[in-house]
């Protein structure tokens, strides 16, 4: 029980959470978006990704500028510096998250499951850090 509320009130577990709750609320949106483009419009597949991309990013850089880093008091300038700083590192996520594919999948013929827990756990850490430390500082 003490180490339960030691963890509730650690703030880097917090934000991990936080951090955690975030991704997944975005995930889902980028899914939903997709679906909606892809099955009901009819967009091509690129399209509705790209569109789905956006819109997931601006749910993910609320919350997490919002929530998990609480950064609302910082100025104006450096809010504008976090979100392009935000943008540079979702960006950088995306291509990692693409090599990864390429490593997995062409070059080492691996399982799958090996590229998705790559982007489920090793991507999400890089980012974190990211934002904790350079995005949100």
């Amino acid at each position: 029980m003490k180490l339960l509320r030691e963890l509730a009130t650690n703030t880097l577990f917090q934000q991990l959470v936080s951090f955690a709750i975030v991704g997944v609320g975005a995930t889902l949106t980028h899914a939903l978006v997709f679906n909606v483009a892809f099955d009901q419009l009819q967009f091509h597949h690129l399209f509705a990704n790209i569109l789905g991309f956006c819109v997931a990013f601006t749910v993910s850089y609320l919350g997490q500028f919002h929530w998990t880093f609480k950064a609302q008091t910082i100025q104006l300038a450096d809010k504008r510096s976090a979100f392009f700083k935000f943008l540079k590192t979702a960006l950088l996520g995306f291509a990692v998250n693409l090599f990864w594919s390429f490593l997995i999948l062409e070059v080492l013929h691996l399982h799958h499951y090996f590229y998705l827990a790559l982007l489920t756990f090793v991507t999400p850490i890089l980012i974190f850090m990211l934002n904790k430390f350079w995005v949100f500082k």
